[in-house]
């Protein structure tokens, strides 16, 4: 009877009692990330001044989209120097990243989605939908 009671005990106090508790969080949090990202550094010409004031101006529409259309995803903005860690289990880093500036789709589960150079709200809203599957008031389709 003591022996019994020994291994009943031993058995609730393990990990895989806590793992499920924990597993149950997580997915109550963001289903996913939309990465803004670019390296001003490698910009610093008269053409990628102009590309990255283009890219700034739409990134404003974007991030409204993102908080409209796909409320469960969390949007993060990536600057050089900056590590993020990925929904999918990979990591971003803009001085590795070869194109300049662009967007990251991730989730957990999936493999990320790159969208190089500069996007129109049209354009992310789509790629978005598509990523995420949800519809997008933005996405003329």
């Amino acid at each position: 009877m003591r022996r019994l009671l020994l291994v009943i005990a031993l058995i609730s106090l393990t990990p895989m009692g806590f793992a499920q508790t924990q597993k149950g969080r997580n997915t109550a949090k963001s289903k996913g990330t939309a990465v803004a990202f670019f390296d001003e550094d490698r910009l610093q010409n008269s053409v990628g001044q102009t590309t990255l004031n283009d890219f700034q101006f739409f990134l404003k529409q974007i991030q409204e989209i993102v908080k409209r259309d796909f409320p469960n995803v969390e949007m993060r903005i990536l600057r050089r120097g900056e590590l993020l860690r990925l929904p999918d289990g990979t990591a971003l880093n803009v001085q590795n990243m070869r194109p300049e500036l662009g967007y990251v789709l991730s989730a957990r589960g999936k493999k990320r989605r790159l969208l190089v150079g500069v996007q129109t709200e049209a354009d992310f809203a789509c790629a978005a939908a598509a990523f995420f599957q949800r519809s997008s008031a933005a996405c003329p389709k």
